[in-house]
C-alpha cells in the first residue's frame, strides 16, 4: 500500500510540474510574441541607414529651399543641406515699375536676405555649381560681391551670374576673374570691366549675355583661357574685333550682335581653329567681316530687324559677302529673315555663290521657296536638306510673281530630303518645291515630310498630289507624317 501511494504521488508531483513548466514556456512564448510584434510594429528608417554622402547626393536634386527644411527631421539632418555641391538661387522676376519701386526693392532685399543666410550655414569648402538669378538693385552690390567672393573661396567649377537691372548693371568683383577651379561661367546683366590678368586656367565655356566686355578683356580671355572651347556673346558691346590665334582650342562661337549703328566699325572675326560658327545679325547694324575660318564646319547666320525691300542693296550686298565667306562649309543653317534676304536676291536678279557644302539646313515660311531654290542650285554638292516650316508674324514684303518652278541643275548627290511642319493644300509653294526635288535628286533615297494639316481632306489632297510626281530616283521612298 505504502508503494502504490508513493507511486501515486510522484505521479502527481510529476504532472503538477510538468504543467507548471509548460504553461511558464507557454507565457514566455506569448510574451516574446507580443515583443516581435511590436519590433515589426517600429518604422524602420531606411534613410537613417544611409551614409551622409548619399543622402547629400540624394538632397542636391532638390532646390536649395526644398532641401533647407529637411533639416527639421533630425539632428543628424540639421546640416546635411548645407553641405549641397550645388545651390541654385532663383527669385521670382516682380515688376519693376521704377528704379525706386518699394515692392520690388523688398522682394529684391527678401531674396538677398535668404541667401545669405544660407551661405552663413555652409559647413564645406568645395562648390561645384553657384547658380544666382535676381532682380538687380544697386544697393545690394556689396551682397552679390560677397557671393562671388563665396564662391571663389570654395573653388567653385560653374558659375551662373544672371542679373536682370533696371539701369545700373552690376559690376563683378576681382574675385571672378581670379578663379583656377572655373570650368563654365554664365554672366548676364553686368559690365566685364578688368584691367589685369584673368586666371581662368581651367575654363572651358563661357556665355555672356547682355554684358559690355571692352576689348581689352576680350583679347585678355582669348589668349589667356588655354582650354577654352565655346564662346558664347549674345547682344555683347564693347568691342568690334574677335582674333583668335591659330593654336587656340575654341571650337564653337556663337555671336548674336546688338550694334544697329550703320556707321560704327565692323565686326572682325577671325578664327582659324573653330569649326562651328553661329551669327546673328542687325539687318540696319553694323556689318560683319570674316577673316581667317579655315577650319569652319558648320554654319549657322540669320538676320534680325525692321521692315525693309528691293532697294535695300546694302543688306542683300552683305548677304551674298556672308555666304561667299562660309562656302567651304559642310553644313550651313540658314534662319528665317537670312532666306527671306535671299528670295528676294533672287526676285531682283542677284546670283549666289558656288559653295562646297553637303548639309543645308533651312528655316523658312513656304511662300519663300525661290530662296530655297537659289540655294539648291548654289549647292551642287548637297548630300542632305532639311527645311523647317516656320510662321513669320505680320508681312515684311510680298515676293512678286514668277517664282521658279524648276531648278537648273539636277541634285546628284542628294540622298535624304526631311520637311517639318509642312502645311496647307496642293497650291502651297512647298508642293512645287517637293516636285522639284522628286524630279531633280537624281540619287534620293528618302523624303520624308511631316505636316500639322488638321483636316483629313486636305492630307488626302497632299498625298493624291504627292502621288503623281514622277521621282528621277528609283530608290526614291516617300513618307507623309500627319
Amino acid at each position: 500500500m505504502n508503494g502504490e501511494g508513493s507511486g501515486e504521488n510522484e505521479q502527481e508531483f510529476g504532472e503538477k510540474h510538468f504543467g507548471e513548466e509548460t504553461r511558464k514556456e507557454e507565457e514566455c512564448s506569448v510574451e516574446n510574441d507580443r515583443g516581435n510584434k511590436r519590433i515589426k510594429e517600429m518604422p524602420i528608417d531606411r534613410f537613417g541607414e544611409l551614409p551622409d554622402s548619399l543622402l547629400i547626393h540624394i538632397l542636391s536634386f532638390l532646390n536649395v529651399k526644398e532641401a533647407a527644411i529637411t533639416s527639421v527631421l533630425s539632428k543628424r539632418w540639421e546640416s546635411l543641406w548645407a553641405e549641397l555641391p550645388r545651390l541654385e538661387f532663383r527669385a521670382e522676376m516682380a515688376r519693376m515699375d521704377s528704379p525706386g519701386d518699394s515692392g520690388s526693392i523688398q522682394k529684391m532685399r527678401d531674396f538677398v536676405c535668404w541667401v545669405n543666410r544660407a551661405l552663413a550655414v555652409r559647413t564645406v569648402n568645395y562648390l561645384e555649381n553657384f547658380d544666382v538669378s535676381f532682380l538687380y538693385h544697386k544697393c545690394f552690390s556689396s551682397d552679390v560681391d560677397a557671393w562671388v567672393q563665396f564662391a571663389a573661396n570654395n573653388k567653385v567649377k560653374k558659375l551662373n551670374l544672371h542679373i536682370y537691372c533696371w539701369d545700373d548693371f552690376y559690376t563683378p568683383p576681382e574675385a571672378m576673374y581670379s578663379c583656377p577651379s572655373l570650368t563654365t561661367l554664365h554672366v548676364k546683366g553686368c559690365i566685364m570691366d578688368f584691367k589685369r590678368t584673368v586666371e581662368w586656367q581651367s575654363l572651358t565655356d563661357l556665355h555672356l549675355h547682355v554684358v559690355f566686355v571692352d576689348q581689352r578683356l576680350l583679347d585678355e580671355i582669348l589668349t589667356s583661357c588655354p582650354v577654352l572651347y565655346t564662346l558664347f556673346l549674345q547682344r555683347c558691346r564693347g568691342f568690334n574685333r574677335l582674333e583668335v590665334n591659330s593654336g587656340s582650342r575654341l571650337h564653337r562661337l556663337s555671336i548674336e550682335d546688338c550694334e544697329y549703328k550703320d556707321d560704327a566699325p565692323s565686326l572682325k572675326i577671325s578664327a582659324p581653329s573653330i569649326h562651328s560658327l553661329k551669327v546673328v545679325l542687325p539687318m540696319w547694324g553694323r556689318k560683319l567681316q570674316l577673316g581667317n575660318i579655315s577650319s569652319l564646319v558648320i554654319a549657322d547666320i540669320d538676320y534680325e530687324g525692321f521692315s525693309w525691300d528691293s532697294s535695300a542693296v546694302d543688306v542683300m550686298s552683305g548677304a551674298r559677302e556672308l555666304l561667299e565667306s562660309v562656302n567651304h562649309v559642310k553644313e550651313l543653317c540658314v534662319g528665317l529673315q537670312f532666306i527671306k534676304i535671299v528670295s528676294m536676291m533672287a526676285v531682283t536678279g542677284w546670283q549666289l555663290p558656288q559653295s562646297m557644302r553637303k548639309i543645308l539646313i533651312v528655316a523658312s515660311e513656304y511662300k519663300y521657296s525661290i530662296g530655297i531654290i537659289d540655294l539648291l542650285e548654289s549647292s551642287p554638292n548637297l548630300e542632305s536638306l532639311v527645311i523647317v516650316g516656320c510662321a513669320i508674324a505680320g508681312e515684311d514684303f510680298i515676293l512678286e510673281p514668277g517664282v521658279e518652278d524648276d531648278l537648273a541643275c539636277d541634285l546628284l548627290h542628294l540622298k535624304t530630303i526631311r520637311v517639318r511642319n509642312f502645311s496647307g493644300s496642293t497650291s502651297e509653294p512647298m508642293l512645287t518645291l517637293a516636285r522639284i526635288l522628286l524630279k531633280r535628286a537624281t540619287t534620293l533615297e528618302e523624303m520624308v515630310i511631316t505636316t500639322d494639316v488638321k483636316d483629313l481632306s486636305d492630307f488626302t489632297e497632299m498625298v493624291q498630289a504627292m502621288l503623281t510626281y514622277p521621282r528621277s530616283s528609283a530608290k526614291a521612298v516617300v513618307r507623309l507624317i500627319k
